[in-house]
């Protein structure tokens, strides 16, 4: 037993130096603000407002305004991975005075208020003439998106004021309500995404307009009468648009639902593996943990599934929350246990952090779990794995090893 758990210590080990060293937490000399971007991304203005605003005038551009909180966690990730972009920072250093501003600290509760924030991130494009909103947006983006809505508040017809106030109006013509959709799209707003698009339809639009295609492609969800349209007429649209875009598509929307609807949709890449872990959640809701094992491990040890797919599904299934731990059984506990051991060793972002932190979280909860129960650890965990990578390292796949030298 003491070797066991020898061994597992030193798995804890590796796991926790791979998640540590592969992230960092931003610190703060002040302790108002924990939200920082590094030089080469967006360059933030923390002056007065009236000095930004000022700062504006004279340079002739809108004001940009990344309202957050702290302790939210989207406003974290935007600015660690977005903000800190070369092409996001030429771009809005290029185009706008930038200010970030804590909703909760000085002149930020004030103007939170004023500008009407309610939800974290908000960006917010303000005229510093009249010092009124011309266009805002919310959310989590990827660096696209997020540059797509900084090229928005500087076009008058697709900045968000126009657009609320000219659909009210009753327009309905096709670039414009596809305008409305990608933009709705960029804030979560789904039920209008989904009532303009019907209403573009409707109107003539064709799905097989390479414009149409690109609004359903971004902003369509689930299995709709307009998947089932591409799925009917997969040959078509497959030469139209590319199959990997299609397969894409129709992969995408496919994750999740009715199980006997999507099987009877047209053949596509994934849709088996969509469908085999539709059923693997189906049974882990039922608690019936022996047929998602086999279910899993069949997935794991097919040659024809992309192994990193199933590793991305497996991360949302096999998460073992400390709180919740105790309620899970032995069975299930410990495959999930071996589950996250083959994400940590074989995905392929080594950098990953996450992949490395539940792996160490799991490892030190099972230790828990077996010194409070006398129980002992599977022997599958403590041996060599039998599927994947037989080493934990951070070593990419890509790096070639150095040559030994004779």
């Amino acid at each position: 037993m003491k070797r066991r758990f020898f061994l597992v210590g030193g798995l804890l080990a590796c796991a926790l130096t791979a998640t540590f060293t592969s992230s960092c937490t931003p610190t703060s000399n002040t302790g108002t603000e924990i939200i920082q971007s590094d030089n080469y991304g967006i360059h933030f203005n923390h002056d007065s407002w009236a000095d930004i605003v000022k700062k504006a005038k004279a340079e002739n551009k809108l004001v940009f305004v990344d309202f957050y909180t702290q302790w939210c966690g989207p406003c974290y990730n935007m600015a660690k991975t977005v903000f800190t972009q070369p092409n996001v920072g030429a771009f809005y250093n290029k185009n706008f005075v930038c200010a970030k501003i804590d909703t909760e600290n000085g002149e930020g509760i004030e103007l939170a208020k004023k500008y009407k924030v309610r939800s974290f991130p908000t960006y917010v494009f303000i005229d510093p003439t009249t010092e009124e909103v011309v266009h805002r947006s919310q959310s989590r983006q990827t660096d696209k998106q997020f540059i797509y809505t900084g090229e928005s508040a500087m076009i008058p017809t697709r900045r968000s004021i126009y657009l609320e106030e000219t659909y009210q109006k009753g327009n309905r013509e096709a670039d414009f309500l596809m305008d409305y959709i990608i933009y709705h799209n960029s804030i979560y707003a789904q039920k209008n995404v989904s009532t303009a698009f019907d209403e573009l339809i409707k109107g003539g639009a064709k799905l097989t307009d390479p414009k149409v295609w690109n609004v359903f492609d971004q902003a369509i969800q689930g299995i709709t009468p307009y998947l089932k349209e591409v799925s009917t007429n997969y040959d078509q649209f497959c030469s139209l648009f590319g199959k990997e875009a299609v397969d894409a598509k129709l992969s995408k929307e496919t994750q999740y639902g009715d199980l006997e609807e999507i099987e009877s949709l047209c053949n596509f890449e994934d849709k088996t593996m969509n469908c085999e872990f539709i059923r693997v959640n189906q049974a882990i809701r039922t608690n019936k943990y022996d047929d998602a094992i086999r279910r899993i491990d069949a997935l794991i040890a097919n040659p024809q599934m992309d192994q990193q797919k199933v590793i991305d599904k497996l991360k949302f299934i096999t998460r073992i929350s400390p709180m919740y731990s105790k309620e899970m059984p032995d069975n299930w506990f410990f495959k999930c246990v071996e589950y996250l051991r083959y994400i940590a060793y074989n995905n392929k972002d080594r950098e990953d952090s996450h992949i490395h932190f539940e792996y160490a979280t799991a490892l030190e909860d099972m230790i828990k779990r077996v010194s409070a129960s006398g129980k002992k650890i599977p022997a599958q965990i403590l041996e060599e794995p039998t599927i994947g990578k037989k080493e934990y390292s951070q070593r990419p796949d890509d790096l070639k090893r150095k040559p030994r030298k004779k």
